[in-house]
Order: C-alpha cells, then sequence, then structure tokens
C-alpha cells in the first residue's frame, strides 16, 4: 500500500514536473503522478507539450496522456525494430563518464561554472539512462542480443547519413505589404561599427578581462549607483507629466501632509514570494532616503506595469507614519522617445541564427550545416551567429558521452576536441563563400557555451574561448574578416542602431510582471525595456552570471533605444513585433530540446514612395521566420 502523500511524492519529480503539480488541482496532480510513475517521463516531455499546447493544465491533462502513449508506443517501436546506432557508448565508450576533466577540472564543477542550475535531478531511472558504469563486454552483448535477437548487427556499423532539412516559411512581419527585396549581385559595402567602451568587455588577458566573484558590498554599491543617476531624472518625468500641478519631490519613508513624487526601486516584499500589487514595496536610494522603503499601494492608479528591480516614480500621500504611499499616477520608467528613422535610402539584408545547434540528446552538428548553407544561397548582406555552439545543457555534455555521430570508433571528444576539429572547421568551411560574397559574419557567444566563462558581458567569442583553443580554422576565421563581437554587443550598421544579445532578456520580466489593466503582456514587457533604457533590469538578476561593475555594457548606448533589437526568447514565438518604432526580432533556436527550431531574415527598405515622401518604418521592415524540418 503506497503511504506516500502529494509532498513526498512529488519529490520523485524533476524541478519542471514540481513546478507543473503546483499549477494543477489535488486530483490533477495525482494523476500526474500517476502518469509519472507509468511512463517514467522526464522534463524534457513536459517541455516538448507545453510548447504546442500554452501550457499543462486541468483541462488538457488527458492531451498529455495521450501525448505520452504516442511518444512512449514510437519509442517501444524503434527499440524492437531497429539496431544500436555506430555511436552507442555502451559498446565502445573509451572513458568512463563524468570523468573528463579540463585543466584538473572535473566535469560537474565545471557544469556548476559554467551554469547557476545545477545538473538535473531526475529519478533513478532517467539518471540511470544518462549516466552509468559502463558494462562488461559479455553483458553488452547479452543485452543486444535480448533486444535485438541473434542477428544483431555489429556494434561498428556506421550510421546511415543524416536525412536532408527542409527550410520553409513559418511566418512573416509585412509579408502583404512588402514582397521579398531582390538581392544584389554585387552589393555593396557594409558600414558596421561597435559602440560603447570595450575596457567593459575586453581586457589583457588574450582579449578578456580577468574576473572572479564579486563582494555583495560591490555589486550592491553599482546597483545603487544606477539607482541614484535615474531618480532624479524619472522624478523630473513625473513632474513634467502634472506640469500643470503643484508637486514637489519627497523622500522615502518620510510622512508628507500633501501630494508628493516619490522615486525608487520596485522590491517583493518576501524573498521568495512572487511579485503582486500586496507584496509590492518602493526602495529609495542611499543617497536620497538611506535605502527606506515604504509599502506602494496602487489601487487607485489607473495603469500599473511593474516587475522586481524596476526604476519607477510614483504620484501620491503617505500614511500617517510614512510606511505607506498611496499612489494615484504611476510612471513605469522614462518615457521613450520614438527611435530614430533610418535614413530614406537605407537597406539592408540581415539574417539571425541562434544556438544550440544540436538536439538535446545529440551532438550531431547538421542543423548548423544546413542553416550556412542557406545562408551562403540567399547572400544576406549581415549574417549574425550566437552561441551556444556547444551547449552546456546538452544531455551528452553533462553526461560526459561527448561521441559524435558516424563516428565509427565510438571515441569520446574533449570539449577542446569538439571546438578544433567539428565547430570551427564548420564555420571556416561555410563562411569562406559568404565571405567571398561580401556578407559581413558577426559571431557571438553564449552564457550556455561549455567553455565561456565570463559572465555578462562576455567577451568576444575568440578571446571567450581562451588562449588553449587557438586553431588554424579560428586563424583562417579571422584572416577572412569574420567579426567576434561581445555579448551583449551594440551596434550601428549602415547608420541603423542595433543591440544584441544571445541571453533572452524578455522572459525575466514576463516571470514576475504585474500588469494592470491585464493587456498583450509579451508588447508591454519589451516595452518595459525601452522604458528602463536597459536589456536586462530585473533584480535579483536573471541571467545570474552579470558582473555588476561592468553593467554599463548592458543599458542602451547613450539611453538612446535602439532602432532595431535582436534577442532569442523562450517565452512565445519566433517572430518581429514593433513597439514604440524599435523592431524586436526573436529569431528563435536553430534546434529546441527535441525538434528542430528556426532562425530570422530580416529585410529593411528605402523609406522613399513614388511622391517623394517617407513612408513609416514600421512599413519599410520585413521579418520573415524560417523553420527547419526533417524530410
Amino acid at each position: 500500500m503506497n503511504t506516500m502523500g502529494p509532498e513526498s511524492q512529488n519529490t520523485c519529480l524533476g524541478p519542471e514536473l514540481q513546478k507543473a503539480t503546483r499549477t494543477l488541482s489535488t486530483e490533477s496532480s495525482m494523476k500526474l503522478m500517476e502518469l509519472h510513475t507509468r511512463y517514467n517521463f522526464n522534463d524534457d516531455h513536459l517541455e516538448a507539450f507545453t510548447q504546442n499546447h500554452n501550457g499543462l493544465t486541468d483541462d488538457n491533462l488527458g492531451e498529455f496522456e495521450q501525448f505520452l502513449e504516442k511518444d512512449f508506443a514510437k519509442s517501444a517501436q524503434r527499440k524492437s525494430s531497429t539496431s544500436f546506432p555506430s555511436g552507442d557508448v555502451r559498446g565502445k565508450r573509451k572513458s568512463t563518464p563524468g570523468s573528463q576533466l579540463l585543466g584538473g577540472l572535473s566535469l560537474r564543477g565545471l557544469r556548476d561554472m559554467v551554469s547557476d542550475r545545477p545538473i538535473a535531478t531526475v529519478n533513478a531511472p532517467i539518471m540511470d539512462a544518462i549516466i552509468t558504469t559502463p558494462a562488461s563486454k559479455r553483458a553488452r552483448e547479452d543485452e543486444r542480443k535480448e533486444v535485438m535477437g541473434e542477428e544483431a548487427p555489429a556494434s561498428g556499423t556506421p550510421d546511415p547519413p543524416p536525412k536532408p532539412f527542409a527550410i520553409s516559411l513559418r511566418s512573416s512581419l509585412n509579408k502583404g505589404n512588402l514582397s521579398k527585396p531582390v538581392t544584389p549581385s554585387v552589393q555593396g559595402p557594409i558600414k558596421i561599427e561597435l559602440l560603447g567602451d570595450n575596457s567593459l568587455w575586453a581586457g589583457g588577458h588574450n582579449g578578456a578581462y580577468r574576473w572572479a566573484d564579486e563582494p555583495l558590498e560591490d555589486r550592491s554599491a553599482c546597483r545603487e549607483l544606477r539607482l541614484a543617476s535615474m531618480e532624479a531624472i524619472v522624478g523630473a518625468a513625473m513632474c513634467k507629466r502634472h506640469g500643470n500641478e503643484e508637486v514637489e519631490i519627497g523622500t522615502v519613508g518620510m510622512p508628507a501632509q500633501s501630494e508628493v513624487v516619490l522615486c525608487g526601486r520596485i522590491v517583493c516584499e518576501g524573498l521568495a514570494g512572487r511579485l503582486n500589487e500586496r507584496s509590492m514595496l518602493l526602495e529609495g536610494s542611499l543617497a536620497s532616503s538611506r535605502g527606506a522603503r515604504v509599502r506602494l499601494d496602487t489601487a487607485e492608479c489607473e495603469r500599473v506595469a511593474a516587475f522586481p528591480g524596476q526604476i519607477v516614480s510614483v504620484l501620491g500621500r503617505s500614511g500617517m507614519t510614512g510606511a505607506t504611499f498611496h499612489a494615484r499616477d504611476f510612471l513605469p520608467g522614462l518615457v521613450s522617445e520614438p527611435a530614430g528613422v533610418p535614413s530614406d535610402d537605407v537597406s539592408l539584408h540581415m539574417m539571425v541564427v541562434a544556438g544550440p545547434y544540436c538536439l538535446r540528446d545529440s551532438l550531431d552538428f547538421s542543423p548548423l550545416e544546413q542553416v550556412l548553407r542557406h545562408a551562403a544561397r540567399e547572400k544576406p548582406q549581415v549574417l549574425i551567429v550566437m552561441g551556444p555552439f556547444l551547449d552546456a545543457n546538452n544531455q551528452k555534455v553533462c553526461s560526459g558521452e561527448t561521441t559524435l555521430p558516424n563516428d565509427e570508433d565510438g571515441e569520446v571528444h574533449s570539449f577542446q576536441e569538439i571546438y578544433t576539429e567539428h565547430v570551427l572547421p564548420m564555420l571556416h568551411k561555410y563562411l569562406q563563400p559568404l565571405r567571398r560574397a561580401s556578407t559581413e559574419v558577426l559571431v557571438m557567444p553564449s552564457l550556455d557555451e561549455v567553455l565561456c566563462f565570463h559572465p555578462l558581458p562576455q567577451p568576444a567569442f575568440d578571446a571567450s574561448l581562451g588562449p588553449g583553443l587557438e586553431s588554424d580554422h579560428l586563424a583562417a576565421l579571422k584572416r577572412q574578416g569574420v567579426k567576434f563581437l561581445p555579448n551583449p554587443a551594440h551596434l550601428r550598421i549602415n547608420g541603423v542602431a542595433v543591440s544584441v544579445t544571445s541571453a533572452d532578456a524578455l522572459t525575466p520580466i514576463l516571470r514576475e510582471i504585474v500588469l494592470r489593466p491585464e493587456g498583450r503582456k509579451i508588447e508591454e514587457a519589451l516595452r518595459l525595456l525601452l522604458q528602463q533604457k536597459t536589456l536586462f533590469p530585473v533584480l535579483p538578476r536573471e541571467p545570474a552570471h552579470v558582473s555588476e561593475a561592468r553593467a554599463a555594457t548592458l543599458d542602451f548606448v547613450e539611453g538612446v533605444e535602439p532602432q532595431l533589437c535582436i534577442f532569442p526568447s523562450v517565452t512565445g514565438n519566433p517572430t518581429g513585433v514593433f513597439v514604440d518604432n524599435t523592431l524586436f526580432v526573436n529569431p528563435g533556436s536553430v534546434c529546441r530540446p527535441m525538434v528542430l527550431g528556426s532562425f530570422a531574415e530580416v529585410w529593411l527598405t528605402p523609406n522613399l514612395v513614388s511622391d517623394g515622401k517617407s513612408k513609416p518604418f514600421g512599413e519599410s521592415v520585413r521579418v520573415d521566420i524560417q523553420k527547419l524540418e526533417k524530410l
């Protein structure tokens, strides 16, 4: 008899599954545990389902059960009708998983350095499938005979060649108003300027800066400087908004008999709680109010858009003791000025691709190869290639089973070997025709890059990999004129202001946003980025890997919003959207955990029309989201 309660049963689930049970009713939670016992599914199955059904709810739990039945039926059929792949490391592995060392560092320690997320803790049967001690040769042969029969193919039989991919249009912005421009056979020169202070992401250590954990006092001081610098500006914006009223700027925590304007940072009352209108506090700066906090009552405000770490201004009255502030107007940041429109004659064709470039359970880089082949056919003027190239979250990387497909020897490769013998040669081979066609190629690292240990801002990709990865192919890429960008990067491309990062800047805001009245959350979250004048305004930091002393690189250059902002996001669908005259492009990733993904193409056309007038910026831009599919 099972005497375990729901809470104790939940501990058997992975973190994503535990999170899902908290959103379900008691009956549905018990049903989910029953499905987990029956099918032994993991977080990847849940992620694949929620991506296509907008989450797991009480209403679609039956559909999830049907999804599991079909998936595990296919798995059973594959096990009974196909042979083990030649790269099956149970028969050929030459080193023990998890024992691979990098400069004396164990894989588990390396994995913890790359990401603040620990190695996934899942139930025992799943972990046994990922990390296991190699069986003896006789045991392996017996297992093969049991599953495949006496006539099972030899373990050295090579894998069949990978199936080709199809690239097709998934969605388009302005497709109906703007036909796909024809790329000229002879392209004019592209002028690319990297903006900002390069001393913040570069250094004398092979082009990278030296970094170690910053003391909490130093991190707090850096955040305090930004708050103090924005307080006066945001407060003046609120006073200007109510110019016909007699209002003054007050002090957080000090009672006042008349209406005043307060400026500060939004924080959540509970350390582990979720922000809502009842748990919202306003924190002043040390310079203006000695870091005092007051409870913020926004019930009388017509509109509220807030998240933790946001610097805001409010107009209202304080309570009798000054511990509560009753606001009647809420200013979520600096009202963004319309981004400047590119010159009338600007023309630009850009392609943006982002990693990972392998499925979660594979190290097959053929999706990257197909995308670069497509780029060579299209010949864009600018190609932006963002990491991760070797994803730290890949199951083979986490387990140490770093074998490559079609490798008859089943050899376990080091991380350095995968870069120097596979990733960099592939980039060199397929970027060469693009450079001959005068395409400007920009390569950016990622926080999930397995050998890039710097926080944001990350140095350029070649510097982030370190001196141990110098190779002929990397030197050849530099000779070809491939440009390596820091992460994030603020650029001016043919006069167009562009901000690019390989980190997800949208999801951290959406996870904690308080919005009233309810509206388009994604659009409002993107607008908040513009109003906060930075790509990553959330506190506590997300992503957590940020060097506060160099965090100025996360802000828009000179506080001016870009005309084009590019970053991949797991929230929502890959798309292009205009917010306050700034174009946000989410290209998606070339490979999602279990399925192929997407990339983006962007065209900017001249604004001039036949009568000599300029058309709006939004009507002169087209964004196509291209999806990859196996034939």
